[in-house]
This record gives structure tokens, sequence and C-alpha cells, in this order.
């Protein structure tokens, strides 16, 4: 199974509904509520469409026609924090009164880093999702490690969504600190690595009243191991 050698980098959970007016009746009532549930986050930004709450690793963002949540980490789905989804969900239809939901997602992103960009491309290629030409083209070298693919499967139908993304990446980190403050003033950091990307969501109508989150993830999950190596194995 590919996804045994990556880990979660991050989850996002969405869902859509009629506009809410409520919100802005009920936005202290409605954080006050979240933050019991997210000990440790903070209100980050508050406007007439948006509040934003932010702590460590998570940012949950309730709208006026849509809210998110976003969980970085490899424990972005353990069971505390998939409790902490539901609870959050819960805490939403309930004070926004959502009967109607008109679209629900799960995004997760499986990451698994290399030692180079060279290798993370050299293990998407070998999946061989594409044909790679033979021959020089585009006056660019073949042998550059910076050549890459970026691959994506999209299925749907009236009632639901799959995305599959396949890519290889770099990720470049710098940051100046205050020399007078910290030892090492500057932070340089670059992760090379290869990502899965798979996006899944419910279209149309769904009953607020009778989805039940922690069964969407858990079979967001399970759709997800079973069907990928189906994917990939068929392009071999």
């Amino acid at each position: 199974m590919i996804l045994d050698s990556f880990k979660i980098h991050s989850a996002i959970i969405q869902i859509h509904y009629a506009d809410a007016f409520l919100i802005w009746d009920r936005a202290g009532e409605l954080n006050q509520s979240l933050s019991k549930i997210w000990p440790d986050v903070k209100v980050a930004e508050g406007v007439p469409q948006q509040v934003t709450l932010s702590g460590a690793g998570v940012k949950i963002q309730t709208g006026f026609d849509k809210s998110t949540i976003t969980v970085s980490g490899e424990h972005a789905l353990s069971q505390l924090k998939v409790r902490q989804i539901c609870d959050t969900f819960e805490v939403w239809c309930k004070t926004l009164e959502i009967g109607e939901l008109s679209r629900v997602s799960t995004r997760v992103t499986y990451s698994k880093n290399f030692e180079s960009l060279g290798n993370a491309n050299a293990e998407l290629l070998a999946l061989n999702l594409v044909r790679w030409p033979e021959t020089k083209v585009f006056d660019q070298p073949l042998e550059s490690e910076r050549n890459g693919l970026e691959v994506q499967y999209r299925f749907e139908d009236d009632d639901s969504f799959s995305v599959l993304r396949l890519k290889a990446e770099q990720l470049k980190y710098e940051v100046d600190l205050d020399p007078n403050v910290f030892d090492e003033p500057e932070i340089r950091k670059v992760i090379n690595r290869m990502i899965i990307d798979f996006d899944r969501g419910l279209l149309g109508a769904v009953n607020a009243d009778k989805f039940r989150m922690d069964e969407w993830l858990k079979g967001y999950q399970h759709i997800l191991r079973r069907d990928i190596e189906k994917v990939l194995k068929a392009q071999a």
C-alpha cells in the first residue's frame, strides 16, 4: 500500500450551506463553544462574513455560507482530532441552525520526504502515470533534478466527486530573526517531498441532522485506501 510510507500532512473539512444570518447575532456564543472544543485557539480575524479562530496546528473559519476546519500534522485525523471535528460540526449546525448542507468535503494531504528533489521526482516517475520523453525537449536537459510532473485524476457525478493529485515539490523556508535576541539569526530549511492529495465531497442537498461526520471521515479514509492502488496500478 503506497500510503503506508506516507504521513498525513494536513486535513481540511468544509461544509457549505444557505446564508446563515445568525452568525451576526451568535458569533460570541459560537466562538465560546468552539474554544471549549479547541482550548488553545484564539480569535485571529473577525469580519462580517467570517470569524477565524487559530491555534497550534488548527484553523477554524466560520463563515456566512461556508465553514472550514484545517488541521495540520501527522495526527490530523487521530481519534482526538476526529472527535473535535465532529463536535465542531455539531456546534456549527446547532448555533447557526443549519438544516441543510449544499456540500460536504474533506481534503487530506499525505507527504513523504526525500533527500533531494531528484529522488522525490524519481519515485513519482516510477509510478508510470504519464509517458516521459526519451529525448531532449523544449531545450531543457532530461537529467535535471528539477524536472517533474503533477498528475490529477478527477471523478464526478451529480452526487459526489473525488480528486486524486500527486506531485513532487521542493519547499524553501527562510526566516530572518533579530540577531540581538537570537543566537542563530537565520533559519534556512529545504524540504523535498512527494505529495498525495485526496479531495472528496458530496454535492447537492444533505440533511444536516442526519449527517454523521464521524462516519463520513471513516468512509473517506476507507475509500481512499481501498481504491488508490486501483488507480495507480492501472497505469503500470
